[in-house]
């Protein structure tokens, strides 16, 4: 991958590297604003169904550049996307690494899951995931950066991860399994295509999901509607734990 290539307005520029042990960094533009998860997540921010649409137009413009310029991902979630006004920035990308959610425990390694991190992951990586495991071993691939999107596509419309209050082990299954998505696809409420992007997304079997190419196109074809949404929880519930 050469950073140096890439050149994207939905894309944050990279401008150098120390590459020189211990003090190895990458520069990158400065991004201005707020992080999306700030953004869907700021109840005095009114999100309408065209900006969310916008917001999530600008994001498949960006990774699919980055897609079509060889470079995976690998943590794309809402933390890592910035918004500005009309504009969103993909940050981050290619630069995920496994010992950054990996704890040394006393007797095991144990995984440090930050919060909300598996719902971004698709469940071949999920189900292939232990502290044993460095990302190479791993299977991120474009579908899995499209997995991660439908998250995304979630959180703009629920405001909130699909799958919360649930502890770590259940998260882990619930995602590695489908069947906590698949829960949350039947619950939701959202309209048919708006609903039908997530499925797509969020297909268990990866060579079932959408390029980012035809998840411009499905976006397009979305309804320009002027009511705003109201609050998520007249229109869906997130996957909750039921003791």
């Amino acid at each position: 991958m050469n950073y140096r290539q890439t050149r994207h307005e939905n894309v944050v520029l990279f401008m150098g590297a120390c590459m020189a042990p211990p003090h190895l960094a990458i520069i990158t533009s400065f991004c201005k604003g707020r992080t999306l998860y700030s953004v869907v997540r700021d109840t005095k921010n009114t999100l309408d169904i065209n900006k969310t649409r916008q917001i999530a137009q600008e994001i498949v413009k960006g990774m699919g550049y980055l897609h079509a310029k060889g470079i995976v991902h690998k943590d794309l979630k809402s933390k890592n996307v910035f918004h500005d006004t009309n504009k969103v920035i993909i940050t981050d990308f290619g630069l995920f690494g496994i010992s950054g959610v990996v704890q040394e425990g006393r007797r095991d390694n144990e995984l440090k899951l930050p919060h909300g991190w598996i719902c971004y992951l698709a469940p071949e990586i999920v189900r292939r995931m232990s502290p044993g495991n460095n990302e190479d071993r791993l299977p991120f691939s474009n579908a899995a950066d499209v997995y991660a999107f439908g998250t995304i596509w979630y959180e703009l419309q629920a405001r909130d991860w699909p799958i919360i209050n649930q502890p770590v082990e259940a998260t882990i299954w619930q995602v590695g399994s489908g069947e906590g998505i698949k829960k949350v696809l039947a619950e939701i409420n959202l309209g048919k295509e708006v609903t039908e992007i997530l499925s797509a997304c969020w297909a268990y079997d990866l060579r079932e999901r959408p390029t980012f190419t035809q998840l411009a196109d499905m976006l397009e074809k979305l309804p320009k509607l002027n009511r705003r949404l109201s609050h998520p929880g007249h229109f869906w519930k997130s996957a909750e734990y039921v003791s």
